[in-house]
């Protein structure tokens, strides 16, 4: 099921990559892959080509990277058909985004040897009633209260349920991340009003569109994102609620794409003739796709694509949060795929030992358990997992089950290599604890030990 789910994933990722990176390569006003050009050429046969070429690669590799994903399916170890997905992502998206800067590099080249390099700067004037009404259509901020809300009653039942020591580190993640959006919401209120076109009230209708549109995404995301551990604690009563939430959640990624298309096709349509040319003056800081400028003191800017915002990596903050972003992602997938690996790959990597007074249960990916013998209630050795099992968090594949899951409405800790045909069950009045070696032996070596 895992390799499946890796392949969906894999071959969603690659036509999103395909669909979002053609975008800089339609016209919006006079800018066409990051490069601004006279308006009068955009229909320029050499940039039509250009373009043209620069979809059929977009989509050839998406087809390439769909077909790589397909040889998960035959890879038997789930730590292996991780890091073999890991891999192919990071490669799909190293080689979109060369695609994408490579044929920045060719707009450009082609922009100086047709001589369309005019540096003419157009003078935007700000009507200044535009200034003073420019949140009039910004979702409040009020409905961040809602979501804060379902956060902590997340809170509250993780802590319930598995402890605080188990669920604060996904708990502060959460919180960090819920306050990531409202933090971006504070951007979007904050961003100075665009000149777009040459009718003030098209320009008023472009900018309250903008921050409607974005407002909204950054309030809808930080509902999902709060309603999760939620989500999580209920599935211990409820299996089906989980599947639910994904199922929204997928949907909800669905309308943030069209969404923000939406915004991008409204936008060009008010545009029209009445668009004010840019200038090239911002050619130099966009020649990666990113911007890049030390001397501008804002630290995310619209992008010139129109359907998102930039992070300035020109400025000493914009690097830092850059890479503390990347540092978190790859820190968390070296820690899952390495917990995987030893699982695999290590033949005592599910182990226990018992003495006269507590018993140790160790597994990689979970925390170690000194369980003392006193308050050990039950011992009972069972064929196999109960069906029952449903994890909260830790990991759940076709090999083992190690972590906070919850087993017959109770909570319970797990240290299992699946399909032994043993499994030792250790009730105490809180919880119960589960541990099957890779080797049967070793587990019955226990049961023997604490009768």
């Amino acid at each position: 099921m895992l390799n499946w789910i890796f392949v969906v994933l894999n071959l969603l990722v690659a036509v999103t990559m395909a669909l979002t990176t053609m975008l800089p390569a339609r016209p919006h006003k006079n800018v066409i892959l990051e490069t601004t050009v006279p308006t009068a050429q955009l229909q320029h046969p050499a940039i039509l080509a250009l373009t043209h070429q620069y979809r059929i690669q977009l989509a050839w590799l998406a087809l390439f990277f769909s077909i790589g994903g397909l040889p998960i399916m035959f890879i038997h170890f789930d730590s292996l058909a991780l890091l073999y997905f890991i891999i192919l992502l990071g490669a799909l998206i190293g080689v979109f985004y060369g695609t994408e800067v490579r044929f920045i590099h060719k707009m450009n080249r082609l922009k100086r040897r047709q001589g369309w390099a005019t540096n003419l700067v157009t003078e935007q004037v700000v009507d200044t009633k535009l200034i003073l009404t420019k949140n009039r259509q910004l979702v409040s901020s009020k409905w961040f209260a809602g979501s804060g809300v379902l956060l902590l009653l997340g809170v509250l039942l993780s802590w319930r349920l598995l402890g605080w020591a188990t669920s604060w580190p996904l708990l502060l993640a959460l919180g960090l991340c819920w306050l990531l959006f409202l933090l971006l919401y504070s951007v979007i209120a904050g961003l100075p009003v665009r000149v777009l076109t040459a009718q003030p009230e098209y320009d008023r209708l472009l900018n309250d569109s903008y921050r409607q549109t974005w407002s909204r995404q950054m309030v809808l995301g930080s509902y999902f994102l709060g309603a999760m551990p939620l989500a999580v604690g209920l599935t211990t009563q409820l299996t089906g609620v989980i599947y639910l939430y994904l199922l929204l959640l997928v949907g909800f990624c669905v309308y943030m794409v069209y969404d923000l298309i939406r915004e991008r096709n409204f936008e060009d349509r008010l545009l029209g003739e009445f668009a004010v040319a840019t200038t090239t003056d911002e050619d130099r800081y966009w020649r990666y796709a990113m911007y890049n400028n030390p001397t501008d003191h804002r630290l995310f800017v619209p992008d010139r694509v129109g359907v998102n915002l930039s992070l300035n990596i020109g400025r000493p903050a914009g690097k830092w949060l850059g890479g503390v972003i990347m540092l978190l992602v790859l820190g968390l997938l070296i820690g899952v795929t390495g917990s995987l690996l030893a699982l695999d790959f290590s033949g005592n990597s599910i182990r226990a030992s018992a003495t006269t007074q507590q018993v140790i249960l160790r597994a990689p990916g979970t925390r170690t358990t000194h369980l003392p013998r006193q308050q050990i209630t039950q011992v009972r050795l069972l064929r196999q997992l109960p069906a029952s099992a449903v994890r909260v968090n830790g990991v759940g594949t076709t090999h083992f089950a190690v972590g906070n899951f919850q087993v017959h409405q109770r909570a319970a800790k797990l240290y299992v290599a699946r399909n032994t045909g043993v499994v030792l069950r250790l009730r105490t009045k809180q919880r119960d604890y589960y541990f099957a070696a890779k080797e049967p032996a070793e587990t019955r070596r226990l049961y023997r030990a604490l009768h």
